[in-house]
C-alpha cells in the first residue's frame, strides 16, 4: 500500500529542473567564497528579503543558532515564545551554546503581542540585575507549533519597534517565511523589513534538497561567518551543487505554495467534521494542520500508529495533537483519502470503546 505522507514538507524531492541545475553546477571553494553559485544564491536571497547580505548554511536550525550567537550578548535575556522552535526543538542551544537567558513568554495562536514583549523586557525578576538587559527578541513566521500561523507585517513591526526602543535586536526564524508571504499575499521582504536578521529554509515547501539562508546587514553576516568554525559549519564542500538547486527553488517554487495552503484548508475542514477530531480552523493559514485527538482518549502516538495502518502518515505532537503538512507531493485525491482514513480510525475506535463499555 502506498502511504500518504503528511508528516512534513521536508521530504519533498527536488524537481527535474533542480536535478538538472545540480548536474551542471560549477564547484568552488566555499570557505574562501570562491563558489560562484553559492555567491549568487546568497546575493539573490538577500535581495529577495531586502537585506544587504546572505549566508548559505546547512539548515535553518544552524541559521537560528548562528543568529542567536551573533545578535545576542552572552549572559543577557532573549525574549522568545515558549512554544518556539528555537526553544522546543533545538536542544536548548539558545542557552547551552549561545549563552543567552531565554525569557519565555506566551504567544496567542503563535503571535507575540508587543505588550507581552515589553513586559518581559522590563520585568524579569528571575535573573540578577547585572544580567537583566534584554539583547534579543525572537519571532517565528510561520509558527510551527501554533499550526502554521502567519505573522502579518503589522504584527512583526509592532514587536520590532518595541524591541528596538529597548536597544534589543530582533531575529526572525523564518523557516517557512515564504509560506507566510504567500498566505498573506505580500512580498517576503515586507515581512522582515524591521527585523535585524532572518533565517529561511530552502528545503521545506520550496523542495530544494538542502540548505538555508541567514540574511542581514553586511556587518552582521561578516560577524556570523567568523563564528561558523565554532559550530562546525564553516565549509560546505561542493556547496555549489546544493546552491544551484536552491536557486531554482527560490526562483520557481514560491508561487505554487498557495496550492499547498488550499489543500491544507480543505483537509482541516474535512477533519473538523469528523467526530472526535478538534481543529482550530483560525490557525490553518498556511500548509500545517494541527488536529486534537484528546476526545478519543488516545495518545497522539497511538492515533498515528492506527492511522498508518490505513495508509496515512502523520506526525505525533505533545498534548494529544497530530500534525499534518501539505506539500508538492500531496494531491486533492490524497486529501480526500486522508480525511476518509481519519474518519475510519475514529469510527473503529468508537466501536471498540462501545464494546468495552458493554462488557
Amino acid at each position: 500500500m502506498s502511504l500518504i505522507d503528511l508528516r512534513t514538507d521536508v521530504l519533498t524531492p527536488p524537481t527535474a529542473e533542480m536535478w538538472d541545475a545540480m548536474r551542471h553546477a560549477e564547484i568552488g571553494w566555499t570557505l574562501y567564497r570562491q563558489d560562484r553559485t553559492v555567491n549568487e544564491l546568497e546575493e539573490f536571497g538577500a535581495e529577495l528579503l531586502g537585506k544587504e547580505a546572505g549566508l548559505f548554511l546547512p539548515t535553518c536550525s544552524i541559521a537560528n543558532l548562528l543568529a542567536l550567537m551573533t545578535l545576542g550578548a552572552r549572559g543577557t535575556q532573549a525574549v522568545v515564545a515558549e512554544d518556539a522552535h528555537i526553544v522546543v526543538s533545538e536542544e536548548w542551544g539558545i542557552s547551552r551554546i549561545a549563552h543567552l537567558y531565554p525569557g519565555l513568554v506566551k504567544a496567542e495562536r503563535g503571535v507575540l503581542s508587543p505588550e507581552t514583549v515589553e513586559q518581559a523586557i522590563l520585568n524579569n525578576p528571575r535573573i540578577p540585575p547585572y544580567q537583566s538587559r534584554t539583547s534579543l527578541v525572537c519571532l517565528e513566521n510561520s509558527n510551527n507549533n501554533a499550526g502554521g500561523v502567519a505573522l502579518t507585517v503589522e504584527q512583526t513591526n509592532a514587536v520590532a519597534q518595541i524591541a528596538h526602543r529597548h536597544d534589543a535586536a530582533v531575529y526572525l526564524d523564518g523557516a517557512r517565511l515564504f509560506n507566510s508571504a504567500a498566505a498573506l499575499a505580500v512580498p517576503p521582504h515586507a515581512l522582515v523589513e524591521q527585523v535585524d536578521a532572518v533565517g529561511v529554509s530552502l528545503n521545506k515547501g520550496l523542495c530544494a534538497p538542502y540548505g538555508a539562508l541567514l540574511c542581514s546587514s553586511a556587518a552582521v553576516i561578516e560577524r556570523a561567518r567568523a563564528k561558523l568554525k565554532r559550530i562546525g559549519a564553516a565549509s560546505i564542500h561542493k556547496a555549489g551543487i546544493f546552491a544551484a538547486a536552491a536557486l531554482v527553488a527560490l526562483q520557481t517554487m514560491r508561487e505554487r505554495l498557495a496550492e499547498d495552503h488550499a489543500r491544507a484548508a480543505a483537509l482541516a475542514r474535512g477533519l473538523a467534521a469528523v467526530p472526535g477530531i478538534r481543529i482550530d480552523l483560525a490557525t490553518v493559514q498556511t500548509n500545517i494542520v494541527l488536529a486534537d485527538v484528546s476526545q478519543l482518549q488516545l495518545m497522539s502516538e497511538e492515533f498515528a500508529a492506527r492511522l498508518q495502518t490505513h495508509g496515512v502518515l502523520v506526525y505525533p505532537r505533545p498534548h494529544s495533537r497530530v500534525r499534518l503538512v501539505t506539500h508538492r507531493m500531496i494531491t486533492d485525491q490524497h486529501i480526500a483519502q486522508a480525511i476518509a482514513a481519519v474518519a475510519d480510525v475514529c469510527q473503529e475506535h468508537s466501536q471498540i470503546s462501545n464494546l468495552k463499555s458493554a462488557i
